[in-house]
């Protein structure tokens, strides 16, 4: 099995085939009944990664303590699935914002094998899954981006990085990559040493998720007290 290569031709058709889906499944939706496909698609996804857990941990004899969903997209895809099971607003504005964390997981993955290795594959599908799921529920389930809502999900998101902080103290793990920075390639390379690069992807994260935000600032108080 050859081994995945970052930003060679095989990624960028990751990436272009990966958008593409996501834009061709947002029309079929249009054409059916879109909370039932929301529901559906998120049991595929569901069915999808369990099975990619099970095969990790069976077939690759990978430890329990390192499959637990802590890591960012993970927990999102956690929220994600609920949210189209649940159709809940204050579900999507997690979603909503830490969606975002996809985008950059795409672009620098932490994949080994070569199409069409089963867990590149699950890792692409539930990553742009997450895409797919925030933009779903702009578009069918007409949720909006609040402020509180992007305020909540960066407090949220701290609360839990705490948590989990200790978790990998206890367990040896690197979940959320606030022990250390990860063992592959990636932009927190470029952002010094801990816990400076923490500080530096708290900032980036703000000033990212307000600008996916900043379409929807008009409309902040009009849904922000239906939605939380």
């Amino acid at each position: 099995m050859d081994t995945f290569t970052l930003f060679s031709t095989e990624h960028f058709w990751f990436i272009g085939g990966g958008f593409l889906a996501v834009f061709a499944f947002i029309i079929i939706a249009a054409f059916l009944p879109r909370y039932r496909f929301a529901q559906v698609s998120a049991l595929i996804i569901l069915i999808i990664k369990v099975s990619e857990l099970s095969y990790r941990h069976f077939y690759f004899g990978e430890p329990i303590k390192g499959l637990l969903p802590l890591h960012l997209c993970n927990l999102t895809l956690i929220f994600a699935l609920l949210m189209m099971f649940t159709k809940s607003p204050s579900l999507f504005q997690v979603t909503y914002y830490w969606s975002l964390g996809a985008i950059f997981a795409i672009l620098t993955p932490d994949v080994k094998y070569s199409f069409p290795h089963p867990l590149t594959l699950s890792f692409y599908i539930t990553h742009f899954y997450l895409i797919f799921a925030a933009i779903y529920g702009v578009i069918f389930f007409e949720f909006k981006p609040t402020f509180r809502g992007w305020v909540d999900s960066f407090v949220f998101l701290n609360v839990l990085a705490v948590i989990i902080f200790f978790i990998n103290s206890n367990l040896g793990t690197n979940y959320l990559y606030v022990n250390r920075i990860p063992d592959f390639t990636s932009p927190l390379d470029h952002f010094g040493k801990w816990p400076y690069y923490i500080a530096v992807v708290e900032g980036i994260y703000l000033i990212l998720t307000y600008a996916i935000y900043f379409p929807f600032r008009r409309k902040t108080f009009r849904y922000s007290t239906k939605y939380f």
